[in-house]
């Protein structure tokens, strides 16, 4: 076993680490709390996107190759090299105090490289070593020369998250903190250069079980349209031609007779007009560096323009013809945004047992209830039957309303 020290380094292949491991932080402190998480950066050293950073609020990567729980005194990372994409080449390993207490404070304190439940390497810190610090960069697993290898940084921080995030090239949103110089640059494997990215939202809701659900305001007279986005991921085959999903948006007003639907190429909908939601494109393919995704517009003002609330079924479809994959292996889910607010709903197996039938087709990734002041996005999870084309329906009860996936298929034509 390999005991590390700050600033160590060490191959991948001296110390038998292979591409699958875990990674577990015990951070021993009386009172303070400390979130972990795990920045995917590219060659540069900057933050790929917000997708690759994994913590409480995001837990898994597109790819699937970063996975975050949190378990007793414990926050695992699994790892899986061989899912990430080719444009990661580092993983750093962070700590963040929620407050204004100081990384001083931490007692004995260890990072465990973990390999099919043996211990491979681990990292011995405590607060010692800092001062007024509020985050620590605690290891890094980089690539360089094609080899994996393993940093022990062990660097502090007088910011908290939003400095790590503009350190690593990231703009935080609606943040006016400004990121601290570490207080010695002998530790840091590399320097990371400054750069310009979009705003990194810390804000971001994530719903992964059934029934879950979380509320957006909206702005009184505001044009920002709703934005929300199908995302999903390469199935990991050699095939290029069944990684197509197709997002439809089923709309029922509460006070309508039938449901509606907008889905490309067909019916792409208008944000002028009825239906008030405007489909931005079909698009067919997924590759390991870069998610499919689908994107429809939804007006602010869709409950004034019905006269009322509005129920929205989001559901994304793999037809027959797509070469009969199962909706588990893309990974779908569903990132709604207005303005600054973020919302995603994420697939989840354990809600979608059936999604693992390559004989299912529809997967309903959401569901949203709009009124004049706000949205509530609900996760849903359902599927439709084995061996069924049919299409996601929408009826109301009272102020809730009922999913029934029984309405007749819709084919695209191209």
């Amino acid at each position: 076993m390999l005991n590390l020290i700050t600033g160590q380094k060490a191959k991948f292949t001296d110390v038998g680490i292979a591409q699958q491991f875990t990674l577990v932080v015990e951070l021993m402190t009386n009172s303070a709390v400390i979130d972990v998480a795990c920045f995917g950066l590219d060659s540069q050293q900057k933050l790929a996107s917000d997708d690759y950073m994994t913590f409480y609020n995001q837990p898994k990567t597109p790819c699937g190759a970063v996975s975050w729980q949190a378990t007793n005194q414990q926050q695992r990372f699994d790892i899986d090299l061989n899912k990430l994409p080719n444009t990661i080449d580092y993983l750093v390993l962070t700590a963040t105090i929620d407050g204004q207490t100081t990384m001083r404070e931490l007692g004995a304190s260890k990072v465990i490289l973990e390999q099919a439940g043996q211990t491979l390497a681990t990292y011995h810190f405590d607060g010692s070593g800092f001062d007024s610090e509020r985050a620590i960069m605690l290891l890094q697993v980089y690539r360089k020369n094609e080899v994996w290898r393993i940093n022990a940084i062990g660097q502090g921080f007088s910011g908290g998250l939003s400095a790590l995030v503009t350190h690593f090239g990231g703009e935080v949103a609606d943040d006016n903190s400004r990121s601290t110089q570490p207080h010695s640059e002998s530790a840091l494997s590399t320097d990371i250069p400054d750069s310009q990215s979009k705003p990194f939202n810390l804000k971001k809701v994530t719903l992964d079980k059934p029934g879950s659900e979380h509320r957006i305001n909206l702005t009184k007279g505001s044009s920002d349209h709703l934005i929300v986005e199908a995302i999903w991921i390469d199935n990991g085959d050699a095939s290029a031609n069944n990684d197509d999903l197709d997002l439809r948006v089923g709309i029922l007003a509460q006070n309508g007779k039938a449901i509606s639907y907008v889905h490309a190429p067909e019916q792409s909908g208008s944000l002028s007009r009825m239906p008030y939601i405007e489909h931005q494109g079909d698009i067919k393919v997924a590759s390991a560096n870069e998610p499919g995704k689908e994107t429809v517009l939804v007006s602010s003002d869709i409950a004034k323009h019905y006269g009322g609330r509005v129920a929205l079924v989001f559901s994304v479809y793999s037809a027959v013809s797509n070469g009969a994959v199962s909706i588990a292996s893309l990974q779908p889910k569903m990132r709604m945004q207005y303005k600054d607010q973020i919302i995603e709903c994420v697939f989840n197996i354990k809600a979608s047992p059936k999604a693992k039938s390559n004989l299912v087709y529809t997967y309903v990734i959401g569901i949203a209830i709009i009124d004049e002041q706000g949205i509530t996005l609900q996760h849903s999870g359902e599927t439709s039957k084995r061996m069924s084309e049919a299409t996601p329906q929408l009826a109301w009860k009272g102020d809730k309303v009922e999913l029934k996936i029984n309405g007749a298929p819709m084919f695209k034509s191209g």
